[in-house]
């Protein structure tokens, strides 16, 4: 009777009075995703009676989402014990791989038990098999990553936002972000590119490792200003921008440069890491081009000059190359174009730093009010992504004063036989003083005149001041009654006053009216009648000598 009491007790609590498995024991004690795990289960036979044994004890591990599998021997996740007496432990060994995406969490694994308890005695024996479940803590690890959306200019200080995100499976505290630094050890003053325990000593060496600002001679791209941030938290998935001003070299050329960031963190474990990333630093090169120099010729510009030259130098002072580069000069009052087309240039491409010089011709208007102007130069080019850009710059072209003349009086009458006084009125309608103004007629050969008086001096013309000379021309008897164009040269001095010591002369052209006389127009209607009297009458002898050789 007491055997089958036994029997039955044994049948209620199989586990109590036959088989305890303990809490599983791991390695390494704070498991990370990707981590192998290696994974101890104990056993114990606590049965009280002697005359028990187990045989054929299977244990088997049966792992969930994040845990797999990876040991294959002798059986994947199984362990097949012969023997077990009562008061004896076994403890069975399995592998585990956790997924590298695991989030932090606690994740249970299940270990299951089959086995048969044998009576020593009788050989009876009784199965069992039964279940257990264990929570295994993961946690998960931050992982970060530096992103920004900006491009720099050289030679200019920006505010650019750089953004932190954990793309880990941890959560981070406390976190520290270093722009424009490294990890540096105390021993060798070198970089590190992993991530590393951060504390006050790290190794037997008791060496340390912190963040350290990188020299500025040795970057080309520096913060300037608030260089370190503070994050408080970041779970697995979130992010957040920070706004950092950088300042990038004048020596910079166009490209993609690795700004370092230094960030460090509290892990779940407690852990206080670092690590050092880089993010790009787009360096986008600006293309300035300006007028560098302007040089004209002649050096002074007045009214009424022509061909004038103008040689403007453009230079690329910015950092990228203009492609297609062309020039254009909108000629306005009071200039025009020289010729036709000639203001338009194409000078190719220009580096950064390179410089080209070309001419423009301009012919400025004799009436040109005398003052500084500013002369529209369109420049249109292609940045290095093809893109077409037109901008104007303006060239200053001073025009300087000078003294301008308008004759008043410009048709006269004038007798022929004898000798004509004409009075010239002349005006000064230019923007300067005129000083030692001088008339003179310039005789020209074939016309019936001579100037016993060629010239007379009117002295002094301020501007819009007008003045008289006077000219005596003598008109041949013979000259015909009809109007005659001849040239009169005005000639003065500038206006020392203002610096100027040019002589200027001007040619103008008036009308003489040369009107006969009564009695010479008598003596030259009875000539013209001699001498068609002279015609007639040879004209009628001709054609009776020729009427009386017929006959």
């Amino acid at each position: 009777m007491k055997k089958y009491l036994v029997a039955f007790l044994l049948l209620l609590l199989p586990s109590a009075l036959a088989l305890q498995i303990f809490e599983p024991e791991y390695y390494p004690k704070v498991i990370h995703p990707g981590d192998d795990v290696d994974l101890w289960v104990k056993v114990y036979n606590d049965n009280y009676n002697d005359n028990y044994e187990i045989r054929n004890l299977i244990i088997s591990i049966e792992p969930y989402y994040p845990f797999e599998l990876k040991q294959v021997n002798p059986k994947k996740g199984v362990c097949v014990v012969d023997q077990l007496d009562s008061g004896e432990s076994y403890v069975a060994y399995f592998k585990l791989h956790v997924n590298e995406n695991a989030e932090s969490g606690e994740y249970k694994i299940k270990i299951h038990v089959s086995y048969y308890l044998v009576n020593k005695d009788s050989g009876e024996k009784y199965y069992y098999n039964y279940s257990k479940i264990f929570y295994l803590p993961v946690h998960g690890e931050a992982n970060f990553i530096v992103s920004g959306n900006f491009s720099l200019v050289p030679a200019k200080t920006m505010i650019v936002p750089l953004t932190i995100k954990n793309v880990g499976n941890g959560k981070a505290k406390d976190i520290s972000v270093y722009v424009g630094y490294r990890l540096e050890t105390e021993e060798v003053g070198s970089y590190s590119k992993t991530t590393v325990v951060y504390s006050t000593t790290v190794s037997e060496n008791n060496r340390k490792i912190v963040p350290t600002p990188i020299p500025l001679n040795y970057s080309l791209i520096y913060p300037v200003g608030e260089s370190k941030f503070y994050i408080s938290t970041l779970k697995p998935g979130e992010s957040r921008t920070v706004l950092v001003k950088l300042y990038t070299s004048p020596k910079a050329f166009e490209g993609s440069y690795p700004l370092p960031i230094v960030i460090t963190w509290t892990d779940e474990s407690g852990v206080k890491r670092a690590e050092l990333l880089y993010v790009g630093a787009y360096v986008k090169g600006d293309i300035i081009l300006d007028v560098s120099n302007v040089v004209t010729s002649p050096k002074e510009i007045k009214p009424g000059d022509s061909y004038v030259r103008i040689d403007v130098t453009i230079a690329n002072n910015g950092h990228a190359e203009a492609k297609d580069v062309k020039l254009k000069l909108i000629a306005q009052k009071p200039f025009r174009d020289s010729w036709s087309n000639c203001n338009f240039k194409g000078i190719g491409n220009l580096l950064p730093g390179a410089i080209r010089t070309v001419s423009f011709y301009v012919d400025v208007n004799k009436y040109a009010e005398a003052k500084h102007y500013k002369l529209p130069l369109e420049i249109s080019y292609l940045d290095p992504e093809d893109n077409k850009h037109k901008e104007l710059e303006y060239i200053d072209i001073y025009i300087k004063p000078k003294p301008l003349f308008e004759i008043l009086t410009k048709e006269f009458n004038v007798s022929a036989g004898k000798d004509n006084i004409i009075k010239i009125k002349i005006k000064n309608i230019g923007n300067e003083k005129a000083i030692r103004v001088r008339i003179s007629a310039i005789k020209t050969s074939g016309q019936p005149f001579d100037y016993p008086q060629k010239s007379d001096t009117i002295g002094t013309l301020y501007p819009n001041q007008t003045g008289v000379g006077a000219l005596v021309v003598s008109v041949d008897k013979n000259a015909i009654s009809k109007p005659y164009r001849i040239t009169l040269e005005i000639r003065c001095a500038g206006d020392p006053d203002q610096g100027d010591d040019n002589v200027y002369v001007y040619q103008e052209p008036i009308i003489l009216n040369v009107k006969r006389g009564s009695s010479s127009n008598i003596l030259y209607i009875l000539g013209l009648v001699v001498i068609i009297l002279a015609v007639v009458i040879g004209g009628y002898k001709l054609l009776r000598k020729r009427k009386e050789n017929e006959e």
